[in-house]
């Protein structure tokens, strides 16, 4: 039996037993009314029966006391009426007309004990109120009794009255009145079992939810969601409980995410439709270089001069560690600030090289404040992404290590490898550049390899220093360097050649007190005019470079068809 049941259960029983107490209460106090009522009806009659009596036997018309005793029961609808006299007085005047034989225990004992006794008959049909009653003899009566009774004394028993009443009309009435009470109570029963269905139910569906998903939590499943209609605190529960259930089936699903930018997409995905947020950037900062770039945006902030700036001290949220609210001063933060626009922005740091910052747009103070009120609960998710994210940075730094030169930064040939086959789809136009270091060798034996590596190391800085961010610089092997461009014009590309081998020839070199320059030799390759497809571009490019050497050095040669005649790789 569920919750539910078991609550409706209670108030039923409850409610039920209420009822049934009441209509006892109601049937026990209407009979002992109805019991009252004509018990003080009885004395009322034996009080009138003993002065009429008393009448008749001072004005000395005793013969006419059986015409009274039935006019009596016939107008005060009497069934029995009968009056017997005492012991002592039976003594001082006679039997009189009653049988003293045939006196019944109850008049005995209440001719004995002068206490009045009342006792009910009830049969199917009828309910016969019988009520004994003595007359004590007292001289402060008018008239006094014992004037008459001279045998008797203060306090004695003269006689009694017996009566017997049919009080059926207020057996009839009892039942009317319990008949009502009983209709009544089960109206109100129905009524309040419905109210309370109405205002339980709810409360009692939101605690067997809440057990479920409780349960289930416990076992590793935060997929559930509490449905309720409550707006009180008991949903504000509901909702606090969903909110932590999506958090940890987040966190659960980040922690298998093979990459950051996998869970970037997921906070994304978060802000949107959890969080309704309709313009958000998330950059990650680089403590080492002072960087931040935009990993995720609403489609409203892509093309937006925020992204312009990324100089990390400019950042007010990252410099202080604290959140950044428009609203607190005019232009706070410049770098945040636009035009007609409210914003937040939340810092969340990830590790003492790494960190994140959450911008928040919104169009208005009232939509700003609704945002600041879910600072806890997004910060939550942030926080629980915190080591996952710090994990995949520390892979990430791990596997650039294991893909870049330690010598000169720029990526090795293992990145080259994995470049091609992953990132660079054959629909898209390249050119690549081999670059080789003119006698390269005869440096390692003249000056030393420690003056070799300066060599290498200034080539790199000069191919860094002419390429784009989108473009690669790649160390193929010992002093043989690769740059993969993404555009195919010849002319840009023997533009941006000509500026490396210039500004390397430039380049002075100091060792053993001499001062030497260094030339290179470049093969160009362009993709997918040259080649079929990307291995066969990089060949060509290296028979291009072979041709440059052979042919004198300090030169670039594009490609061309009859430099290569072997079988196509």
């Amino acid at each position: 039996m569920n919750t539910n049941k078991k609550v409706m259960l209670i108030v039923v029983v409850m409610l039920g037993a209420l009822s049934f107490s009441t209509i006892f209460n109601v049937w026990i106090n209407f009979r002992d009314f109805g019991k009252m009522t004509a018990t003080d009806k009885a004395h009322s009659i034996a009080e009138s029966v003993r002065d009429g009596l008393t009448a008749h036997m001072v004005l000395g018309t005793m013969e006419k006391r059986d015409l009274f005793l039935e006019n009596m029961k016939k107008h005060q609808n009497v069934d029995t009426l009968r009056v017997i006299r005492s012991q002592k007085l039976i003594e001082e005047f006679g039997v009189g007309t009653t049988d003293i034989y045939k006196y019944d225990d109850i008049e005995k004992n209440v001719l004995q004990t002068g206490k009045s006794e009342t006792v009910i008959k009830e049969t199917p049909t009828e309910v016969i109120l019988r009520v004994t009653i003595p007359y004590i003899a007292t001289k402060y009566g008018n008239p006094n009794c014992l004037t008459c009774h001279i045998a008797n004394q203060e306090g004695d028993v003269l006689g009694a009255i017996t009566m017997e009443m049919n009080i059926n009309d207020l057996r009839q009435l009892g039942i009317e009145a319990i008949a009502k009470t009983v209709a009544i109570l089960i109206l109100f029963l129905i009524i309040a079992v419905l109210v309370a269905r109405h205002y339980i139910k709810p409360y009692v569906k939101l605690f067997d939810d809440l057990e479920d998903g409780i349960s289930r939590a416990y076992r590793g499943d935060f997929s559930y969601h509490v449905e309720t209609s409550l707006s009180n605190e008991a949903g504000k529960v509901a909702r606090r409980l969903n909110d932590l259930s999506e958090i940890f089936r987040f966190k659960k699903t980040i922690e298998l995410d093979d990459s950051k930018g996998q869970i970037y997409e997921r906070i994304s995905y978060i802000l949107s439709n959890t969080f309704e947020i309709k313009s958000f950037a998330l950059f990650e900062n680089h403590t080492e270089t002072n960087k931040r770039v935009v990993v995720e945006s609403s489609e409203d902030l892509k093309h937006s001069p925020i992204f312009d700036e990324t100089n990390l001290t400019k950042c007010r949220a990252n410099r202080t560690g604290l959140v950044v609210n428009s609203l607190e001063f005019h232009k706070i933060c410049k770098t945040c600030y636009m035009e007609k626009r409210e914003y937040l922005c939340l810092p969340f740091s990830i590790s003492p090289e790494y960190s994140l910052t959450l911008l928040l747009y919104a169009n208005n103070k009232e939509e700003l404040l609704k945002y600041k009120e879910m600072v806890p609960i997004i910060s939550n998710y942030f926080e629980l992404a915190e080591p996952v994210l710090e994990a995949k940075f520390l892979m990430h730094k791990l596997e650039e290590r294991s893909l870049k030169d330690g010598l000169t930064g720029l990526y090795n040939r293992r990145f080259l490898d994995q470049f091609v086959e992953v990132n660079l789809p054959e629909d898209k136009d390249f050119s690549v550049m081999m670059i080789d270091i003119d006698f390269f060798k005869q440096v390692n034996d003249t000056y030393g390899h420690d003056v070799g590596d300066t060599v290498i190391k200034e080539l790199s800085a000069v191919l860094q220093n002419n390429i784009k961010g989108s473009d690669l610089a790649i160390r193929y092997g010992g002093e043989e360097f690769l740059v993969i461009v993404f555009n195919s014009n010849y002319e840009i590309i023997e533009k941006i050649a000509t500026s490396i081998k210039v500004e390397f020839s430039k380049k002075s070199f100091k060792a053993n007190d001499k001062v030497f320059n260094k030339t290179l030799s470049i093969g160009i390759a362009l993709y997918p005019e040259d080649a079929q497809r990307v291995w066969q571009a990089i060949k060509f490019a290296d028979v291009a470079l072979y041709q440059a050497k052979e042919t004198g050095r300090n030169k670039i040669v594009r490609f061309e068809n009859k430099m290569y005649t072997e079988e196509e790789i």
